[in-house]
């Protein structure tokens, strides 16, 4: 498959890249700076990807990257929430500007495109309800108004999915193709944290949630490399992945 890449200078998309190689994926990375690009690479994986340079809110440019490169999907971890509630960054209109390019791109060759995007785990939901985590933790919030752009775009006009993960951490700086994890694989499920452990404390009034929640979440860290296999993988099943049109909440497989 022919992937565009957007925020391959990143902690994922550093990641990611070596990965869509290791995977049989032909890679194009739209990026600010070629040079940090190189900086960040093994020469040998370097000389394997083409290179747009441009800016991550320029519709017009990430879409005429999309229909030159002739991709088949897009993968962005372009950008980076704000933690607090009240605190703003550039996420959601880098978010903006490559929904808008993908789904341009797509209806002007006539069929949607593949699209990964990064999430938070607060944008899953609750299991067995359909309230967001995010609604009894309110941190990273921005992700909830992507979700939004992502469930409110005309139907079939983008096959997306957000992966979600919680706290990741690299294995190692290593960028050389074929990418290995010491990990193991992640245990992937739609829409809810997989392998949620409920506890008596739920049912405290108000706080009861929140609690259960903090307990929970650090067994949901995973590593930026597991993350990586899981996109570059899922992206083999094209159209037909089981995570169209859905937030993935993952765990890895090593619990």
């Amino acid at each position: 498959m022919k992937v565009l890449l957007l925020g391959a200078t990143g902690n994922l998309g550093s990641r990611i890249l070596p990965a869509l190689l290791t995977h049989g994926h032909t890679v194009t990375a739209y990026v600010r700076s070629a040079q940090k690009l190189q900086s960040l690479l093994p020469e040998a994986v370097f000389r394997r990807i083409t290179i747009v340079q441009g800016d991550a809110t320029d519709v017009s440019a990430i879409k005429e990257a999309i229909l030159s490169s002739k991709c088949d999907a897009v993968v962005t971890a372009a950008g980076v929430a704000a933690m607090a509630p009240w605190a703003k960054s550039d996420l959601p209109k880098i978010f903006r500007a490559i929904l808008e390019a993908v789904r341009q791109a797509g209806s002007e060759r006539g069929r949607p495109y593949r699209f990964w995007c990064l999430g938070g785990t607060g944008v899953l939901y609750y299991p067995g309800t359909q309230s967001m985590l995010s609604s009894y933790m309110p941190v990273f919030l921005e992700h909830r108004q992507n979700v939004a752009l992502l469930r409110n775009l005309p139907p079939g006009s983008v096959d997306w999915s957000m992966l979600c993960p919680g706290n990741m951490t690299p294995e190692s700086s290593d960028f050389s193709v074929p990418t290995k994890t010491s990990q193991g694989k992640l245990i992937a499920q739609a829409a809810s944290p997989p392998s949620w452990h409920h506890l008596w404390v739920r049912f405290i009034p108000l706080i009861g949630r929140s609690i259960e929640m903090a307990i929970n979440f650090g067994r949901y860290d995973t590593t930026l490399e597991q993350n990586a296999e899981l996109i570059a993988a899922d992206l083999e099943e094209g159209h037909d992945s089981r995570f169209v049109g859905t937030t993935v909440g993952i765990i890895s497989g090593a619990q």
